[in-house]
């Protein structure tokens, strides 16, 4: 576990129509890592950063976006990285209110789509199960 890379990345999500979007990076065909799969937005913490100091450097890196309030969803210790993975709702314009930075562009994925992608990072993937999981039971909590 002591030299897995240490992740955070962020689901911006958002609802429209009872229907759960996640906004997903394009990563580069040349990229060092992962290359032209789509992926989480987010990176390897540097020095002793902890995973909100990460999160909030990558991201603004990665979409030139200041976050403010986010949610810790959960952390994961995949094969050679170790996740810490946050959630935070968006509005409609978000991808508007953003510029991607890294990576060729981002784009919203619904359930089906994070599952039907083929060129997608299994890892995120599997995060993304789970996210959208969560968010069915918490709405059907409260009702929606």
């Amino acid at each position: 576990m002591g030299n897995k890379r240490k992740i955070s990345s962020l689901i911006p999500y958002k609802t429209k129509d009872n229907e759960i979007f996640v906004y997903m990076q394009k990563r580069a065909k040349d990229a060092k890592g992962l290359p032209d799969l789509f992926g989480f937005f987010g990176g390897g913490a540097e020095g002793n950063e902890n995973p909100n100091e990460v999160l909030r450097r990558e991201i603004k890196e990665e979409l030139n976006f200041i976050l403010e309030s986010f949610t810790h969803f959960k952390k994961y210790e995949f094969n050679d990285s170790i996740q810490d993975a946050f959630s935070l709702e968006v509005g409609d314009n978000f991808d508007k209110e953003v510029t991607v930075l890294e990576g060729d562009y981002g784009k919203w994925f619904s359930e089906q789509e994070v599952l039907s992608e083929p060129k997608f990072v299994e890892d995120d993937r599997f995060v993304l199960k789970e996210f959208y999981e969560f968010l069915r039971s918490k709405q059907a909590m409260l009702g929606n």
